[in-house]
């Protein structure tokens, strides 16, 4: 056999061979791909859940949510939580992202997240922080994250959060430095 046509079957055959490999390496990548691809998605959504005995437990609003296929895990762009206290008055809870996992327990607030009492209930209270995790069968916040909290004449920070929402206790963990400024 002539030299050049052995050397143009076995760069033939060595081409096939690379492109089968090649073929077969991108499906795993593709299915990947599917995989990352949200199972459902709403936009400019409202859900009001509501609790074992039938009343409403919290209030979702936002632009987009989705649900990831394989966790299960729903991932929320700029959500508002509206979240009654004991009296029915709505705290109003929103982010610029949030997360609620497969289990639905808990709601995970991120990125400016900015949290205002009901203003029926005094004293007007905002929170802000970077993190935010709310227990929504038991209607508790917490936050390692640094903290700001503002009320009429009063500035609090600290690191570390817990609040009870259903009865307006907000407690500052530690690092608590405070500014008061009386009101005239």
């Amino acid at each position: 056999m002539n030299p050049r046509r052995l050397l143009t079957w076995v760069l033939l055959v060595a081409a096939i061979a690379s492109g089968w490999s090649v073929w077969r390496g991108l499906r795993p990548q593709a299915q990947a791909a599917a995989d990352l691809r949200p199972d459902y998605v709403l936009r400019d959504y409202q859900i009001v859940a509501l609790d074992r005995q039938g009343r409403e437990s919290f209030t979702l609003t936002g632009p987009l949510l989705q649900r990831a296929p394989v966790s299960r895990a729903l991932t929320l762009v700029t959500p508002q939580f509206l979240i009654p206290d004991a009296q029915g008055h709505y705290w109003d809870m929103r982010s610029e992202r949030g997360e609620v996992p497969a289990d639905d327990s808990r709601v995970e607030l991120r990125d400016q997240v900015v949290a205002v009492s009901p203003p029926q209930t005094p004293p007007p209270t905002r929170i802000e922080t970077a993190s935010l995790t709310i227990d929504l069968n038991r209607k508790l916040a917490r936050s390692s994250a640094e903290v700001v909290i503002t009320r009429p004449g009063l500035t609090m920070r600290g690191k570390g959060l817990e609040a009870d929402l259903a009865h307006q206790q907000v407690s500052l963990l530690s690092q608590v430095r405070t500014r008061y400024v009386p009101q005239h």
